[in-house]
């Protein structure tokens, strides 16, 4: 696979999905979403940062009224133990008897989503649906979940950039997906290593 125009990208990374496969999930992700939930005007929740540029495309592409907000957790800031979010931002927009959507860039283990879905469920939605641009191999854990509600595309566990995923809170940017062999974490001048 290739490495593709992008300069600067981490050594060992490839190019995994070009901008034309993923605008392609995004379009199959968007019918299977009007299928799912068109006719109720869904809540859509945009977990930050990773799922900016997938809730962006994705919405863009559903032809049906919904109501946007953002969410915003970390399962690891601050030495929080895996597994347990803390919240940074909660939607201003209450779930209750709402079908609600979460969009997401990846579905890794699925401990984030599980718990939101719990969250959610314990606020009163009607109907959680999680949505991911990107579902890597299926990993069990205690939450029971099998995997997303709806995805785009499939990968491995290698470490993927572009499209909301990043390495250091680098290369969300990119319109393509890269993944990366080994990880060697980026520690520009004057950030934290924590």
């Amino acid at each position: 696979m290739s490495r593709g125009n992008v300069a600067g990208l981490p050594q060992g990374a490839y190019r995994l999905y070009h901008p034309e496969a993923v605008s392609q999930a995004l379009d199959e992700m968007a019918v299977r979403l009007t299928e799912a939930v068109g006719s109720c005007q869904p809540l859509v929740l945009v977990v930050l940062t990773g799922g900016l540029y997938t809730g962006a495309w994705l919405t863009q592409r559903l032809p049906f009224a919904l109501e946007i907000d953002f969410i915003r957790v970390s399962r690891y800031r601050s030495g929080t133990e895996s597994g347990q979010l803390e919240w940074l931002l909660k939607p201003r927009t209450s779930p209750a008897g709402r079908t609600v959507v979460l969009i997401d860039d990846v579905w890794d283990e699925g401990m984030t989503m599980a718990h939101l879905k719990q969250w959610l469920t314990g606020e009163g939605a009607q109907q959680v649906l999680s949505t991911v641009l990107v579902w890597k191999s299926p990993v069990t854990h205690s939450l029971g979940s099998s995997g997303p509600d709806i995805y785009g595309l499939r990968a491995g566990h290698e470490w993927l950039l572009g499209c909301g995923l990043d390495l250091d809170g680098q290369w969300r940017h990119l319109p393509a997906i890269y993944a990366l062999s080994e990880i060697e974490p980026l520690r520009p001048a004057g950030r934290d290593s924590r």
